[in-house]
């Protein structure tokens, strides 16, 4: 596939040495190496070329030629709780992230203002990241990095809660959840989303269009590092995050490419990935979920016309991809220009699993006829039958516990003395190790951080560093368990057993189920009735975690007692 460049950014990219290089110091002091995370918004499991898809993405996919693929990295089930996670280490629920200030809100507006069960005033549910641990940025500031951040916050809204107060010298920040890709905007769209640079209300440019102006950004920011100091970058993009919306020149880049329907490509992408290595040879194909858990139809239920519009849903979101991709492309060339790339830690992940949900979120008077599916004035979903295809080989999408809303795409480029290794890892992770890892490289002992006076809340999470030097290498013990909750989806699980339930406010409720990770790794045999001792050990453990970390029921919270 050719790449199309955006010709602003491109200039940007070119333009003559704006930064100091590397080389001339490092011979004299070996100098720390740079950190670089980049986050996509609910891009699916199997959505990158490397993980499986027919969707281009070579600039994403060229960080294993000095890294690796992990394939089992677990996000929350949405995004504020991830991000919470990732920023600090630890469990959302110790960090005001127990619930997204919107679910929250919601809750709040159903029990009352003056309900003791109002979650907003909960410990851990405040809606916005808490003071009482620290962030990514907050520990690097002290090993003198350069921090800076650009694209989706969401982790909350006040002066306090801002990226300028949490350790990023430099941020372009949307603070909402989410917002429409261009300026431009369907007509009577209620638009309330704010944006902050360096703690400032930003108005956007009338060119913009959220992938490239947050890679502008990234290379103006890398520009004032004019002290030559290590850096930490937070590059939070808000694509593929609905509304699938794309630039015009990427819109029919797969036109044709998804007219045989959802269950081929599932079936492609599926085989695929077992020739990578990604699945086991023997592995099950999913059966389709979308039917029992919300009202949805199998592809030889839809008539042509309906056929044809949901062809075209998955064109553009594959065109979103493509278009994050080469924008990913030209920060990876600016690096390299600059003599920065092969002393970068690069991470790249998403937040949770793909979006299958519908929404009640007002939209205006939105344009979606098929003709302007994708464009500025259109706001359209992808739905769930394509977010089955986009979490190949799992079931179930965002906000639920199963894998697919949980397991996400994960590669890492080492900086070159780290490590020679390649391949895929495949032991159990999540993104609370993150930080950890990142403390690791930066030479930060925990011991500096967290003193026996400290009320800090302490990471969670293990150095994955074992695992960049070998794909053998386990990150957790075998002993170990984790835990998710969010919105009234949860699990307890070690590295044989899952215990979940997906959410019945989000899904058709099936109760707590059971899976052997073992030999049923994307969760297709429910076990439940016929292990209740194994159910006994997971829902003590479950309840222990819940106790620890404040853990409310969400469900029941959110009902309205009379």
């Amino acid at each position: 596939m050719i790449k199309i460049i955006n010709q602003h950014i491109l200039s940007l990219v070119l333009i003559g040495t704006t930064l100091p290089t590397v080389q001339a110091q490092s011979e004299k002091i070996p100098k720390p190496p740079n950190i670089m995370i980049i986050l996509a918004d609910d891009l699916g499991f199997s959505d990158l070329s490397a993980y499986g898809s027919e969707i281009q993405t070579p600039h994403i996919d060229s960080l294993l030629k000095q890294g690796k693929i992990l394939s089992n990295v677990h996000a929350s089930s949405m995004c504020s709780p991830t991000r919470a996670q990732l920023m600090t280490g630890a469990d959302n629920h110790l960090v005001g992230l127990g619930a997204m200030y919107e679910a929250a809100e919601k809750q709040e507006a159903v029990v009352g203002a003056d309900s003791p069960r109002v979650l907003l005033k909960r410990d851990g549910y405040s809606g916005h990241l808490t003071q009482n641990a620290y962030t990514l940025a907050e520990i690097l500031k002290q090993k003198d990095y350069y921090t800076f951040m650009v694209g989706k916050w969401h982790l909350g809204f006040s002066p306090e809660q801002n990226p300028k107060a949490r350790g990023f010298d430099q941020s372009f920040a949307l603070l909402d959840g989410f917002d429409l890709h261009f300026k431009d905007q369907p007509k009577n769209y209620p638009r309330n989303t704010q944006y902050t640079e360096n703690g400032e209300k930003a108005v956007l440019p009338q060119d913009y269009y959220s992938t490239d102006y947050f890679t502008q950004k990234t290379f103006e920011y890398l520009s004032k590092n004019k002290q030559d100091q290590p850096f930490f970058a937070y590059l939070a993009y808000t694509a593929p995050h609905w509304p699938i919306q794309a630039p015009e020149q990427y819109l029919d880049l797969y036109k044709g490419k998804y007219d045989q329907g959802y269950e081929v490509i599932r079936k492609q992408r599926f085989e695929k990935q077992k020739k990578l290595g990604l699945i086991p040879l023997n592995a099950e194909f999913p059966i389709e979920r979308g039917n029992q858990a919300i009202e949805s139809k199998s592809w030889d239920q839809l008539d042509a016309q309906q056929r044809q519009y949901e062809a075209r849903k998955m064109e553009v979101y594959a065109g979103m991809i493509t278009h994050l991709d080469d924008r990913i492309g030209d920060v990876i060339q600016y690096l390299k220009k600059h003599k920065q790339y092969d002393n970068t830690l690069i991470v790249f992940m998403s937040d949770n699993g793909a979006e299958g949900g519908r929404h009640d979120f007002p939209m205006g008077d939105a344009d979606n006829r098929y003709e302007n599916i994708g464009k500025a004035t259109s706001y359209i979903y992808m739905g769930p039958r394509w977010a089955e295809v986009s979490s190949t080989p799992f079931t179930y999408w965002k906000a639920a516990a199963a894998e697919g809303a949980v397991r996400v795409p994960f590669l890492v480029k080492y900086p070159t003395q780290l490590s020679k290794d390649r391949g895929i890892n495949a032991q159990f992770a999540t993104v609370r190790d993150i930080f950890p890892t990142v403390m690791e490289i930066a030479g930060i002992h925990t011991s500096q951080l967290y003193p026996a006076s400290s009320q800090k809340i302490r990471p969670s999470g293990y150095s994955l560093l074992p695992a960049f030097k070998s794909n053998t290498a386990r990150i957790r013990p075998i002993s170990t368990f984790d835990f998710k909750e969010l919105h009234g989806s949860r699990y307890a699980k070690n590295d044989e057993w899952k215990l979940l339930e997906n959410s019945a406010a989000k899904f058709k409720s099936h109760g707590w189920e059971l899976y052997n990770l073992k030999r049923d790794f994307n969760e297709q045999h429910n076990v439940y009735a016929q292990n209740p001792e194994i159910v006994k050990i997971l829902s003590d453990q479950y309840r222990q975690y819940a106790i620890k970390n404040g853990v409310v029921d969400f469900v029941e919270y959110s009902k309205k007692i009379e």
